[in-house]
């Protein structure tokens, strides 16, 4: 019989070893199973996906450890038993080996492992850790952490591209959050807990969404663990929470298990529900008491992400060009949509609705989000001018209601536009925009360009690392760089340089706005590999030519703010411009 019993504690809290004799260790079932449990075979991992909420797209796989001896103890009574004997660490250890035996996950996703402190701090973790592929360290709060600034070291010594953080049993006590706040990590772990028939507890919703909310503020991506049930899962979902692991989507298995379709386990009342009259009279209510455009926009599109899983957004016509608003659950923005471009810009075109059930099959179609099989596109209109377009991308395909639904919502938008007006201004990068353009525009060589526009770019960004690329004959040659980081983007080879060229051929730019662990999808996904959790990109152009390419990123995954993008792209006109008179 092999044990099925989860390891949800790599961190328990150790004790001084104690002497035992030989007689005790003999007749101790536990301490002699413990001992045979650190030879090799003796332990396998099992896998637990970890799943993006926004499309149900498997992120990664927690690594949980299993017996191949037969017994009736579980992994929480082996590590306290090892913190007994003083061999905690050679436990962890041995629980690492097994994880190397597994072999890598399909898509190149990463694996979670769970680690003490100790173990981190100690030098025989690393050559184990140089054999898997890309991971998240997971520490609990079990243990104490005595020197926070050692440990730090400790982490920032492996590259991000191999090796990110996470704290566990966020929420389950204080030492957690003192973890969050002196490691800076990629993940918090939402304890269960917490999650634990949420949907029934205010209390616990209030405690959900001030750590997501928490977690946003610091570019954290929240995961919650131990979802068994469809009404948590909605209960998270509306709070914000980025990606779920639990028994619902799939349990810990051999191979790389799937996760359950869970969006059929919707039923069609609870669909009709959302739909209902009554469900759209409540959200025409919130909107109706919005003053500011952004903030109705805002309230659509969460209406639409919780009730139905869909990845809605919302853009506005500025200059002739639709601008991104509002929206939930894509990886990126294609942003500075031009008349025609994709579902977006042919619905903008047409003035009509644009809807597509199967997206592979039109050309038009331009993803931000992998999973998506149906787009809607329905434009906005405000005192007789189409103003912008509502979209709305579906896992599945649309039916009839819910296309009515999708449309009766965009006529709501179109009354809180007519309220509210259509300018929302937040931020001022534009001011910090008008501190350098000046000296942009004097510029007289090209390396002197792009000098000043890279630094321009992390002022206007408030990101670390730039660079301005130029077209030489046909080839893009990196010509200025600025900020902390910068050598790790001059590395990108001309192939990734052209792809990123690519993605903003036919709009402004592109910015990066997913949890920083959805790094394999897109031109983007290659910044996410050198640890870049935030990115913008925009053609310099002479024009309409492409004559060059400005890239800004930071490390730390958050949401570009609008006015920041629109003073990136206007810092890439200018630059585009100025290369012009120059004879770049």
């Amino acid at each position: 019989m092999t044990v099925h019993t989860e390891l949800t504690d790599l961190a328990g809290d150790d004790v001084p070893p104690r002497l035992e004799s030989a007689t005790r260790r003999e007749s101790d079932p536990l301490t002699r199973l413990v001992e045979q449990l650190l030879a090799p075979g003796a332990l396998r991992m099992d896998a637990q996906p970890i799943v993006g909420m926004a499309d149900g797209t498997v992120l990664g796989y927690e690594l949980l450890a299993r017996s191949t001896i037969p017994c009736s103890s579980g992994p929480a009574q082996w590590l306290e038993r090892a913190s007994e004997l003083g061999i905690r660490t050679e436990f962890e250890l041995a629980c690492l080996e097994a994880a190397c035996a597994r072999g890598g996950p399909p898509d190149d996703v990463r694996l979670f492992v769970n680690l003490s402190p100790r173990t981190v701090l100690d030098r025989r973790v690393d050559p184990i850790l140089d054999q898997l592929p890309p991971r998240v360290i997971e520490i609990t709060e079990h243990e104490p952490i005595l020197d926070y600034q050692q440990l730090r070291r400790r982490l920032q010594g492996w590259p991000v591209a191999t090796t990110m953080l996470a704290i566990d049993d966020v929420g389950a006590g204080y030492s957690s959050m003192s973890h969050v706040l002196q490691l800076h990590p990629h993940f918090i772990k939402i304890d269960r807990s917490l999650v634990h028939h949420a949907h029934r507890d205010p209390n616990k919703l209030a405690v959900l969404r001030g750590l997501v909310g928490f977690a946003r503020q610091c570019g954290v991506t929240s995961l919650a663990e131990g979802v068994e049930s469809i009404q948590e899962l909605k209960a998270l979902r509306a709070v914000g929470v980025d990606l779920v692991q639990g028994y619902l989507l799939a349990r810990p298995g051999e191979g790389w298990p799937g996760p359950r379709h869970w969006r059929t386990a919707r039923t069609s009342e609870s669909s009709k529900d959302a739909c209902s009259s009554v469900a759209v009279g409540s959200l025409r209510e919130r909107v109706e008491k919005m003053v500011d455009p952004q903030d109705a926009a805002d309230e659509v599109t969460a209406h639409l992400y919780e009730n139905f899983e869909f990845l809605p957004s919302v853009y506005l016509e500025w200059a002739g060009i639709l601008r991104f608003l509002s929206g939930r659950g894509q990886w990126q923005v294609l942003d500075g949509i031009e008349e025609g471009v994709g579902l977006t810009g042919a619905a903008f075109a047409a003035g009509e609705p644009v809807l597509v059930q199967d997206v592979g099959s039109d050309l038009r179609y331009r993803a931000a989000v992998p999973g998506v099989v149906a787009e809607l596109a329905v434009p906005l209109t405000v005192n007789r001018r189409i103003v912008g377009v509502l979209n709305v991308d579906s896992p599945t395909r649309f039916d009839d209601e819910q296309v009515r639904m999708v449309t009766a919502t965009a006529r709501l938008l179109e009354q809180a536009f007519t309220r509210t007006g259509l300018s929302s201004y937040r931020g001022s990068p534009l001011i910090d925009l008008g501190r350098h353009a000046a000296r942009v525009a004097r510029t007289r060589t090209v390396r002197e360009l792009a000098r000043a526009t890279t630094a321009a770019g992390l002022e206007v960004a408030q990101l670390q690392s730039a660079v301005m690329w130029t077209n030489v004959a046909g080839s893009m040659v990196a010509q200025g760089v600025a900020g902390a980081r910068a050598d790790d983007l001059i590395d990108l080879t001309p192939t990734e340089v052209d792809r990123l060229a690519g993605l903003v051929s036919h709009v402004a730019s592109s910015y990066s706005t997913g949890p920083v662990i959805s790094r394999t999808f897109g031109p983007m996904g290659l910044l996410r590999d050198r640890g870049f959790g935030t990115a913008f990109v925009a053609a310099i152009r002479d024009r309409g030519t492409p004559t060059g390419l400005l890239l800004v990123a930071g490390p730390d995954a958050g949401i570009m703010a609008q006015e920041a993008v629109q003073a990136l792209e206007l810092l890439s006109v200018l630059a585009g411009v100025t290369l012009a008179r120059i004879g770049g």
